[in-house]
């Protein structure tokens, strides 16, 4: 059991039966991969945009959750990676107590994530009553845990090795925007070890899967989705897609958008099967993994008055800059802050309304897993990606390794963002849920989790 330093700095660690064993060993490995689809059996809303309320209409491509099982005798981890936008209250703990139940895989050694992905279908908006009915929650449960229960039950000897390619060209940084981005493409090639026939590919990209849009109504896997399609088409087996730290990151795209999907979703594809070209795979490697539950304090609910004023000087600022004729970029600076003002605003007249019921704090649980060479490290919601690019870099100066940031993962509380970004503006500020020192907290403590690995 590992053992970690207990912060108290902007967060409370909890550490204990939450914390799962970061034993590992070299032998050979198993390794099973499976999916199935999840288009609910009824129309269900879908996620992503607030000026979407209708359920979808149709299917334009089939949603799906994928899962890879690897196992060398002392260790099992178990990655799942799905089509959603995101992993709804409930959905992380229930896949991994059914898993566990039916495998003997321990839950801190079961990874659940999903693609962003904003024209899948999404429980959120509905009542809790409806969010539960049996084409709900329970319907996501089982096809999720299914899938990693058929590739645990799939599992044959294997080779495994990891490459990591690089697509430039492709995102943006919204937020910024420049060209502060995540460009790995980081690929898992898992295959049989006496026909070297594919079992599957896990692969790791960063960018915002929004190209369809809000006034799509056909459920849809996105880009991710035809880039798992071509991976599956080319190399056989099943192409499991993890997001990476897309909180500030999304995808240039022109044209119609579901042409868009399509050449997104291959050129991605293009680097995932370049890269396995480049794989050196071992049927012999270490694996462990361990998990451990973060408390984030709520953002700051300021008083009335206090946010008015906030507004005004800003207006007034925005006023002066135009009638002295301020450079543009100066103007737009200070309009992108206007947002986090405005909402602040709203929240602060609905805390003294006693009409907003904010928790103090969010409960996020971080994962990190060791698979050979590489590391995944998984955070709850979309986090900023100059954490990600941090944490690879100490990860590689510090252990060797290589590491790929999962986001979207073992639940969701809403944007990390950066101290910067918070000064700066911006819509991802605006909405963030827990402080911009977060973000922080999140990289250190997924530090120790790594720390603790097994070398």
């Amino acid at each position: 059991m590992s053992t970690l330093p207990r912060r108290t700095l902007i967060a409370t660690l909890f550490i204990g039966c939450a914390i799962g064993a970061a034993k590992s060993a070299i032998a050979d490995v198993k390794a099973g991969a499976a999916r199935r689809l999840i288009v609910p059996p009824e129309p269900t809303p879908m996620g992503g945009f607030g000026d979407r309320t209708q359920t979808f209409e149709g299917v334009h491509d089939e949603v799906f959750a994928r899962a890879l099982v690897l196992d060398n005798g002392t260790t099992t981890l178990v990655v799942i990676g799905s089509d959603l936008m995101s992993l709804e209250p409930g959905l992380t703990e229930g896949v991994r107590q059914r898993v566990e139940d039916a495998t003997g895989v321990p839950a801190s050694h079961i990874m659940v994530s999903c693609a962003h992905n904003h024209s899948a279908p999404s429980l959120y908006q509905l009542p809790e009553d409806e969010r539960n009915r049996p084409s709900g929650m329970p319907f996501l449960i089982k096809q999720f845990s299914d899938a990693a229960i058929d590739a645990w039950k799939n599992r044959e000897p294997a080779d495994v090795g990891f490459h990591a390619g690089e697509l430039r060209g492709l995102t943006r940084n919204r937020q910024q925007n420049n060209d502060v981005i995540d460009p790995q493409v980081g690929v898992v090639l898992v295959r049989r070890k006496d026909t070297r026939d594919v079992i599957g590919t896990l692969f790791n990209f960063t960018g915002h899967p929004v190209i369809l849009g809000s006034k799509n109504l056909l459920l849809s896997g996105e880009y991710p989705g035809v880039a798992s399609r071509a991976v599956e088409g080319l190399l056989g087996g099943v192409a499991v897609f993890t997001q990476g730290a897309a909180g500030d990151v999304t995808v240039n795209r022109s044209g119609d958008p579901f042409d868009e999907i399509e050449r997104v979703g291959r050129t991605v594809a293009a680097e995932v099967i370049k890269s396995t070209g480049f794989v050196h795979v071992q049927s012999e490697i270490a694996l462990a993994a361990s998990t451990t539950t973060v408390e984030l304090p709520s953002r700051v609910i300021p008083e009335v008055a206090y946010a008015e004023n906030a507004i005004a000087e800003l207006q007034s600022r925005i006023a002066d800059a135009e009638k002295a004729g301020s450079d543009d970029q100066v103007i737009r600076r200070l309009q992108r802050l206007l947002p986090i003002h405005r909402i602040n605003l709203r929240l602060a007249k609905q805390w003294a309304a006693d009409e907003l019921d904010l928790p103090q704090s969010y409960q996020a649980n971080l994962q990190v897993m060791r698979i050979g060479d590489v590391i995944l490290a998984s955070v709850p919601g979309e986090i900023f990606v100059e954490y990600a690019l941090e944490l690879r870099q100490r990860v590689a100066q510090e252990r060797n390794q290589s590491l790929c940031l999962v986001g979207y993962a073992n639940g969701y509380i809403g944007y990390i963002v950066t101290p910067r970004a918070q000064r700066t503006g911006g819509y991802e500020a605006s909405v963030a849920r827990v402080r911009p020192n977060a973000g922080r907290t999140m990289v250190e403590t997924i530090m120790d989790l790594i720390h603790a690995l097994p070398r």
